[in-house]
């Protein structure tokens, strides 16, 4: 557990510690994998509302919350858990033993950010502690119910007693009323500040973009600020967004994007061309990083850490084609899953899939659990994109999303085909008026355009991931059931690839297939809550993520097979660095990105690069001049691999010498920039008028502007770069949300740097 207390020798540090979210919550992911009086504040006999004994937990900012029941309206509760939950707490309360009888986990470091009842990193904060409290099979001090509830099977279940030799030690950690907590190991943890640490009244200079720059912000910062004398604010933005507000020429518009891929007319409206045909902006390379399968996998046999994947059995992921990843009930899961193919349908468990198998053969039985898979979205990200090239560069995966049957029998689901496919047709179990009927009738679905014209994936510059099955169930409501769910409450969407990787490391989908009666509901009580953590010994978690939050999190990741071809490859540094061999040029020759069709043996195909756009045509002198500055420092130290302020995260590979080239000649345009002069004598003139000398924008006179079309960046074509799979209305409104909401997560200058896992 993680414990905030200044003096972990104090009699009361026992109260600073965060343990309690899990106990009395029906879906606590704990199962019976430990007793309940363990995962509780007090012991069994305290537990109650007549108890006068209680270990509250209290917050660093002073506030004290019972560590006991309660009475509210007539209605028994635990006040911990408004502070506190399972989806919350980083807490450890029970980690599965291999069957050798060693085990690992990794621990979730909290910062004041993540956890405010902490304060780990906040302003006089900056040391908090891990506390690992051991068992045995002898405790003492009073025992009884106020230390434990176990009853002892060999002596006619009568409680255990102190100093009872082969006892079993249940009750909590926390309580002092057992003797556990003193055998507590405290090591301490120190963080770096999670609130600004720029100097007051520097200039801030904005930067949004590319979730894959999270990681690489978080260090750089601190160091940025200090050696710049500029703060730089962040936050991330889908890249189609970030590109589109690149060349906004509005005020308060970012003065650096990240993206993958640059400005495309193609992805742009008419008066966006317009306004970018007569645009000056320019790249560098700043990061190498990879998306990755991440994955979580725990058994009998403790944690499995190796996994192979191909494009065809990710396409059948992604697509709902196996039947656990339509929604269900217990209720409905023999008709749940009826529009898929009779193979598919007889795949009860992932791995009876014989792809799954011959990727697999000799760790397949030990994945016992069918996989929660966690995609971040629904919002667009050039790293999506890239894993779908992976996808789309390989002929099976193509053929099998198009409606081919895989050597095994297997099909695509019919919703992901497109309108008007014969395949495309499903059994509907519901009437005109939303009743379930016994007698399906079959169903025309199938994706389409805007216009009506049928859709079909592999055609598409996919970068986002969709959720197409439209099953809802249970079929028949009833005995207090009001309401049904469809795949979105079924398996949420992760807001971030971050977050992607958190819900991954805590074995918890989020998902809302739980009914609660008691839980607010329109227009009656009642609704589907989440359904908890997966149980100690029979998790499997699949998360698309990126490298960076993979380490972060401690995940393992998938090796990943090359497009039409045998060999696989891993997202380490040798993977990364051998896949950017295949860079190959975007609709811009100065902006490269990996080609996963083009990777060699040994280059794993969802590497990527990411670069930092400027717009040189709306920026000002000395903007330009802290641009150039930042970047400068982000190519070159910031390259440097280490956990250091400044240095670059785990995760990521540092620049090649040819992207460092680039960098280089990037930062030296936004040096050399010279605008147009908007004024002569008395006269307007142009501001893109060709030739002549103009004014630099510091009052001296040199350089030529830019012409009015720069070939390679200005032209409007989309030979190489198409455009984004959003529809233009669609776009229209998702920039409006994630403008509004993507910016609460401003990630700077209140960034913080952990010092990781244990």
């Amino acid at each position: 557990m993680q414990c905030w207390g200044p003096d972990p020798l104090a009699a009361d540090f026992n109260e600073t510690c965060q343990w309690g979210g899990r106990y009395g919550v029906g879906a606590n992911g704990l199962g019976d994998s430990v007793y309940p009086d363990v995962s509780a504040r007090v012991g069994p006999l305290d537990l109650t509302a007549l108890s006068t004994y209680d270990v509250p937990f209290r917050t660093v900012d002073g506030q004290t919350i019972s560590g006991k029941a309660t009475v509210v309206n007539n209605q028994t509760v635990y006040p911990i858990q408004s502070i506190l939950g399972p989806s919350t707490t980083n807490e450890v309360t029970s980690a599965r033993i291999g069957a050798d009888g060693t085990g690992y986990f990794d621990f979730e470091m909290q910062s004041a950010i993540q956890a405010p009842q902490l304060g780990c990193g906040s302003s006089g904060q900056l040391r908090c502690w891990l506390v690992v409290v051991p068992r045995g099979t002898h405790f003492s001090e009073t025992g009884g119910e106020q230390c434990s509830s176990v009853p002892n099977p060999l002596n006619n279940l009568s409680l255990y007693t102190p100093g009872e030799a082969n006892a079993i030690q249940g009750g909590s950690p926390v309580n002092p009323k057992c003797d556990y907590w003193e055998n507590r190991v405290v090591i301490p943890l120190d963080f770096s500040p999670t609130r600004a640490t720029c100097p007051i009244g520097s200039a801030e200079t904005r930067v949004v973009g590319s979730q894959l720059m999270i990681g690489a912000m978080t260090s750089w910062q601190p160091s940025l600020c200090q050696k710049t004398d500029a703060t730089f604010s962040f936050a991330t933005n889908p890249d189609s967004i970030a590109r589109e507000q690149l060349i906004d020429t509005k005020a308060n518009t970012p003065d650096i994007v990240y993206a993958s891929y640059p400005v495309s007319s193609g992805e742009l409206d008419e008066q966006e061309r317009q306004t970018f045909s007569t645009t000056k902006l320019s790249y560098a390379p700043v990061a190498v990083s990879a998306v990755v399968v991440a994955f979580y996998a725990e058994s009998y046999a403790g944690r499995q850490e190796q996994l192979v994947l191909s494009p065809r059995l990710m396409a059948k992921l992604l697509t709902q084609s196996y039947g656990f990843l339509v929604p269900t009930t217990s209720s409905s899961s023999e008709l749940s899953a009826s529009h898929l193919g009779a193979v598919n349908r007889s795949y009860t468990y992932f791995t009876q899939d014989p792809e799954f198998r011959e990727l697999n053969p000799s760790t397949y039985s030990t994945f016992t659990a069918n996989p929660a898979i966690v995609l971040p979205g629904p919002s667009g990200a050039d790293a999506l994109r890239q894993m779908w090239r992976w996808i789309f560069a390989d002929a099976d995966a193509v053929a099998f999303m198009n409606g081919a049957i895989d050597p095994w029998g297997m099909t695509v689901n019919p919703y992901y085909l497109p309108k008007g496919n014969p395949a495309a047709t499903v059994p509907w179990y519901y009437d005109a008026n939303g009743n379930y009927t016994a007698t399906p009738s079959m169903r025309q679905v199938g994706l389409t355009n805007l216009d009506g014209t049928p859709k079909k994936l592999t055609e598409l510059p996919l970068d986002d991931f969709q959720k197409y099955d439209e099953t809802i169930v249970p079929f028949s409501l009833g005995g207090g059931i009001t309401s049904r769910f469809g795949s979105v409450q079924f398996a949420p969407f992760a807001e971030t690839l971050l977050s992607s990787a958190r819900q991954a490391f805590r074995a918890d989908p989020l998902s809302r297939s739980r009914w609660d009666g008691s839980a607010p509901g329109d227009p009656l009580p009642g609704a589907w809550v989440n359904s908890g953590a997966q149980l100690p010994g029979s998790k499997f978690m699949i998360a698309i993520t990126d490298s960076v939050s993979a380490v972060r999190y401690g995940l393992s990741t998938a090796s990943v097979r090359l497009p039409n071809s045998t060999v696989t490859a891993k997202p380490d540094i040798a993977g990364m660095t051998n896949a950017l061999e295949a860079l190959k040029a975007t609709s811009l020759d100065s902006v490269k990105q990996v080609d996963p069709a083009a990777v060699i043996r040994g280059g794993y195909p969802m590497t990527i690069v990411t670069y930092a756009g400027v717009n040189l045509t709306k920026s000002t002198a000395a903007e330009r001049k802290t641009i150039a500055s930042m970047l400068t420092q982000v190519t070159t130290t910031g390259q440097v691999s280490g956990s250091g302020i400044g240095e670059l995260p785990a995760g990521y590979v540092p620049l090649t010498a040819a992207l460092k080239a680039q960098a280089t000649v990037g930062i030296s345009e936004i040096t050399n920039y010279v605008p147009r002069s908007t004024t002569s004598g008395s006269y307007a003139l142009d501001d893109y008028e060709s030739g002549g000398n103009f004014s630099s924008g510091d009052g001296s006179v040199s350089g030529v502007a830019d012409p009015e079309v720069t070939a390679g960046v200005d032209e409007l074509s989309t030979d190489r770069t198409l455009a984004s799979t959003t529809e233009p209305i669609a776009r229209s409104s998702l920039a409006i949300a994630l403008i509004i909401g993507l910016f609460g997560f401003l990630i700077a200058p209140i960034l913080f740097r952990g010092r990781g896992f244990l």
